[in-house]
């Protein structure tokens, strides 16, 4: 990696101007020594929506055998930390954001017929909240699962029971089958 100066400390450059269009280094916001406040620091790392590059090939994997520019778009997606190590944070809605971007090289045609075509991408709507981390959850079911997907593992008992309630049957005038885990005419 390449080095150079700024504010007369070195400074590694994260990439190579000439090939990557990458913003000038001379550019960068000056280096400080200044203490950020505990009250931006808190603000700044909470659970929030906040603008990330993210690479187009992460959210359309069909297309990475094309060559896209600009390859990363920005993006909002929910980012920083929760009060409690067992949350997690996560947007409260969706919403699909169009961005237009270029296959190929400029100029160049595509099976489009177009060197330019939109991409459908989701991002955050407003707001991000902590979510309680299924990952963190120490409760693990040690039973093994159901392989019929009618069915449903008690966690008491480690038994696989049919999802479907016998009251569901009865409503319509037929019984609950516990092995099929299907509603059947009474039998009488």
């Amino acid at each position: 990696m390449s080095v150079g100066t700024l504010g007369g400390e070195s400074v590694p450059w994260p990439c190579r101007l000439a090939l990557s269009g990458c913003a000038d280094p001379w550019h960068w916001p000056p280096l400080t020594s200044a203490v950020m406040q505990w009250m931006e620091v808190y603000n700044r790392s909470f659970c929030q929506p906040k603008e990330m590059l993210v690479p187009v090939s992460e959210e359309h994997p069909a297309e990475v055998e094309h060559l896209l520019a600009p390859s990363c778009v920005p993006l909002h997606r929910c980012a920083g930390c929760c009060a409690d190590e067992g949350l997690q944070c996560v947007p409260t809605r969706m919403h699909v954001v169009v961005m237009e971007v270029m296959e190929g090289r400029a100029g160049e045609r595509n099976s489009r017929g177009s060197p330019h075509f939109p991409v459908n991408l989701v991002s955050p709507l407003f707001f991000c909240r902590p979510k309680t981390n299924s990952k963190v959850n120490p409760e693990r079911s040690s039973c093994p699962p159901c392989l019929d997907k009618r069915k449903r593992q008690d966690p008491q008992t480690c038994q696989c029971r049919c999802r479907r309630r016998s009251q569901h049957c009865r409503d319509r005038g037929l019984e609950l089958n516990e092995h099929s885990c299907r509603c059947e005419k009474l039998r009488r």
